[in-house]
C-alpha cells in the first residue's frame, strides 16, 4: 500500500466556529448505537423467556458483537474511504436501523442472532468513521473539546440510555425498545444526511505517494494501539465481574450496590466533562495522567477492600477516569494519525478495543475463580501501568515528528 505522509497537524484557523450542532447529532448517534448494542444485556430475562432460549444464549449476542466488529470494521472502513463521511454515516445508522426494528419483530433465536450481526456491522463502520468524520470538523484548538462532546453519548448511553429502554422494555415489552431505538436511529439517519457537511478524502497524486512504511507516524500509533487493546483488557478484567467484588471482597450488600454503580457512572460523565478541555491544554500527557488516576483506583480497591470510603472514593475515579479515558486516546489518535491512517487508526482502536474486552472479560472469571474478585483489581493496576507507559512513549513519538 502507498500514499502521501502528509503533515498531520491539524488546521488551526480553517473551523472559525464550534460546530456545536453537528457534533450533538454525531453526540447523538453514538448514544442510540452504544445502547442498543447493550439492549439484550438489559433485557435479558425478557428476551429469554420470549425467545424460548436459555438467558446465556441471549448472553451470546452481546458476545457475537464484539466478534463481528473486530472482523469487520477495519476491513469495511478501507473499502468506504473514498465516500463522503457524511453519507457512511447515515448509512451505518440506516442500516443500524433496519436490524434493530428486524430483531423487534424477530418469531425466533436464530432470527434475533442474525440481525444483532447485521446490526454489528454498521455499529464497527459507525464507530470508525464517526471519530475522523467529527475531526474533520474541528480545528486543531478545538478538537479535545469536539471529540470529548461525540464519545459523550457513549458515557450517556451507559447512564441514562440503557436504564431508561431497560424500564420502558419492562412497562412494554423488549421488543417495543427495539423498535423505538430502530426507529429513532432511522430518524438521525436522514437528519445526518441531510443536515451534516460533506467529508472527501482528497486522493493523492502518484507523484507524491510514498510507501506505507516511511509514514511516521506509524510508531506512535502502534503504542497508542497496544495500549488501547491494554486499556479494554484491564476495564473488563475487573468492570464484569465488580458485583461479586462489591458483595464478596468489599462485603457491601446488593442493595448499596446500584448506589455505587451510579456514583461509578455519574462520575463517567463528570469525566466526559473535563476531557475535553483536558485533550486541548495539555495534549502530552492528559491521557498518561488519566491512566495513572486508574492505576490508583484499581490499586486502592485491591488493597483495601474492607474501607468502604476508600471503595466508594476509588470507584468514583475509575467512572472518572472512564469517563475521559476514550475521548482523550481518541484525541491524541487524530493528533498522531497521519491523513492517510487516520480512517485506518479510528478503526483499529475499535478493533483492539474489542480484542481487549474479550480477553479480559475471559481472563477475569478465570481470576475470579481461582483468586477471588479482589485479584481482578489488582492485575487490572498492572495492566494500566503497562499502559499508561505506552501512552507516554506514543506522545513523545508523536511530538518528535510534528517538531
Amino acid at each position: 500500500m502507498t500514499s502521501s505522509t502528509a503533515s498531520v497537524a491539524l488546521p488551526e484557523t480553517s473551523v472559525s466556529r464550534f460546530p456545536l450542532g453537528a457534533l450533538l447529532l454525531l453526540s447523538l448517534g453514538v448514544f442510540v448505537t452504544v445502547t442498543a448494542e447493550s439492549l439484550p444485556a438489559g433485557l435479558m430475562p425478557e428476551m429469554a423467556r420470549d425467545l424460548g432460549v436459555d438467558p446465556l444464549r441471549i448472553g451470546l449476542l452481546v458476545s457475537v458483537w464484539a466478534i463481528v466488529v473486530i472482523a469487520t470494521s477495519i476491513p469495511l472502513t478501507r473499502a468506504t474511504r473514498r465516500i463522503d463521511r457524511r453519507i457512511v454515516v447515515a448509512v451505518s445508522l440506516a442500516v443500524f436501523a433496519v436490524a434493530n426494528v428486524a430483531t423487534a419483530f424477530a418469531p425466533t433465536y436464530e432470527f434475533a442472532f442474525a440481525t444483532r450481526a447485521v446490526a454489528a456491522v454498521a455499529h464497527g463502520v459507525f464507530w470508525a468513521i464517526v471519530i475522523v468524520y467529527a475531526s474533520s470538523l474541528l480545528s486543531g484548538a478545538q478538537l479535545g473539546r469536539g471529540l470529548a462532546l461525540v464519545t459523550g453519548g457513549g458515557t450517556a448511553a451507559t447512564v441514562l440510555g440503557l436504564p431508561v429502554a431497560t424500564a420502558l422494555a419492562q412497562l412494554t415489552s423488549w421488543r417495543v425498545s427495539f423498535a423505538v431505538m430502530g426507529i429513532g436511529m432511522l430518524l438521525l439517519a436522514a437528519v445526518v444526511y441531510r443536515r451534516l457537511p460533506r467529508s472527501v478524502v482528497e486522493p493523492v497524486a502518484a507523484a507524491h505517494r510514498e510507501p506505507l512504511r516511511h509514514d511516521r507516524s506509524l510508531p506512535p500509533l502502534i503504542a497508542f494501539g497496544i495500549a488501547g487493546l491494554m486499556i479494554g483488557l484491564a476495564q473488563f478484567l475487573s468492570f464484569v465481574y465488580i458485583r461479586p467484588y462489591l458483595a464478596e471482597s468489599a462485603g457491601i450488600a446488593d442493595g448499596w450496590a446500584s448506589a455505587l454503580l451510579f456514583v461509578f457512572g455519574a462520575a463517567g460523565m463528570a469525566g466526559v466533562a473535563v476531557a475535553g478541555s483536558l485533550a486541548d491544554r495539555f495534549p502530552r500527557t492528559a491521557l498518561t495522567a488519566t491512566l495513572l488516576v486508574f492505576v490508583a483506583a484499581f490499586a486502592a480497591l485491591a488493597v483495601a477492600p474492607h474501607a468502604t470510603v476508600v471503595v466508594v472514593v476509588a470507584l468514583a475515579l475509575w467512572g472518572a477516569g472512564t469517563g475521559a479515558m476514550f475521548p482523550l486516546i481518541q484525541t491524541a489518535l487524530m493528533r498522531a494519525a497521519s491523513d492517510r491512517l487516520r480512517d485506518l487508526a479510528s478503526a483499529s482502536i475499535v478493533v483492539l478495543f474489542n480484542v481487549g474486552i474479550a480477553g479480559g472479560s475471559w481472563a477475569g472469571g478465570q481470576l475470579t475463580a481461582t483468586y477471588g474478585p479482589t485479584a481482578n483489581m489488582a492485575v487490572s493496576a498492572v495492566v494500566v501501568l503497562l499502559a499508561a507507559g505506552l501512552t507516554a512513549v506514543g506522545a513523545g513519538l508523536a511530538a518528535r515528528r510534528n517538531a
